[in-house]
């Protein structure tokens, strides 16, 4: 059996980057009427550009229907982009057959968002971490056994429980099940799609650490996926914020924890809870008006201006893009625009 933590960790190399994604676009067609033709094009992620080096977390995050997952499942050739590029160290993702694609698949795995949903009720878990294992061909009798007995060790489980079925199991543990499972065949990145959403707040912090644990004994390189701002500070080295498909904000974590540029990012750590009651008190929570616009009709211009507590006058007319502020890549007019406010109640 080999030893996967001397093998893996010498795959980090922080300088190198691993994942390129440039212009990432994922349209879903939407068919109305009763010859059922294509009448709109549901912009589930809609212009993607960023990279992600080796061994580093980066974070992803925003509201629910923002796009999130979509993405993760881009990256992995799970969905098939409208346009754009994705480059899995240095080889090409999109357009790529499944064919073609199988060499890299062993070295791209996904942690599913739910723990009950993702495992099959009447396979052993023994039988689910194998899964990968027989599809790619790996470890023949004995040697599988064993190195499925060495997974479930990695994430905190008893090899005995190999015979056991999910429902016999906690959220904490299927979950831990999960990411043996997409540990199997040794890869080298792995998409966190929210994998902790679904696990009560006292399991949380127990996967968040197990998962930094196995980054580093493993030299794994992580998008994480969440909702939730305060688990992606947690974790991550860097944080794209993600708003109607798009990415409106990337910086290192602490720089985007301590000064936020967007109005959106300002918005979504306003909302995350402060470990000190007196300044929790004090600070002023930012309400954003309205609902999320749908992205099958998305705003012209600024796709936030129709939420924007700060808008003005170029945000209906100009689709802002990443443009450098400091340290941060942010997608806003305040940051390179000059113009006067608008009348909010034109809007």
């Amino acid at each position: 059996m080999s030893d996967v933590s001397s093998v893996s960790a010498g795959r980090r190399d922080a300088n190198k980057v691993l994942l390129e994604v440039d212009d990432l676009a994922v349209w879903f067609p939407v068919k109305s009427g009763p010859l059922r033709r294509e009448k709109e094009q549901l912009r589930a992620v809609d212009g993607l550009t960023f990279e992600v080096r080796s061994g580093e977390t980066l974070g992803l995050v925003g509201e629910s229907g923002c796009g999130k997952s979509t993405t993760g499942m881009a990256l992995l050739g799970l969905e098939k982009a409208t346009r754009g590029r994705v480059v899995f160290d240095g080889r090409e993702v999109t357009g790529t057959s499944r064919r073609q694609l199988r060499p890299l698949r062993r070295r791209m795995a996904m942690i599913f968002q739910d723990p009950y949903g993702s495992l099959n009720p009447r396979r052993t878990i023994g039988e689910s971490v194998a899964e990968p294992l027989a599809i790619h061909g790996l470890y023949k009798g004995g040697q599988r056994a064993g190195r499925v007995a060495e997974l479930l060790r990695l994430v905190g489980l008893s090899p005995d429980y190999r015979n056991r079925y999910p429902h016999e199991f906690s959220g904490g543990q299927r979950q831990r099940v999960g990411i043996a499972r997409a540990l199997a065949t040794e890869p080298d990145f792995v998409v966190c799609d929210e994998p902790i959403a679904s696990l009560d707040v006292s399991i949380q912090a127990q996967i968040l650490n197990l998962l930094d644990r196995l980054q580093r004994e493993l030299g794994l390189t992580y998008l994480f996926i969440a909702h939730d701002l305060s688990a992606v500070q947690h974790i991550a080295d860097r944080i794209a914020v993600m708003y109607l498909g798009r990415i409106v904000e990337l910086a290192d974590a602490k720089g985007l924890g301590e000064d936020p540029k967007h109005p959106y990012t300002r918005a979504l750590l306003s909302a995350v809870p402060l470990p000190d009651p007196k300044r929790e008190r004090q600070r002023k929570r930012i309400l954003l008006e309205g609902d999320l616009p749908s992205p099958l009709n998305p705003p012209t211009g600024c796709n936030f201006r129709t939420r924007c507590p700060d808008r003005f006058e170029p945000c209906p007319e100009i689709d802002p893009t990443l443009q450098k502020a400091d340290d941060h890549l942010v997608a806003c007019h305040l940051h390179g625009v000059v113009g006067e406010p608008v009348d909010a109640s034109a809007e």
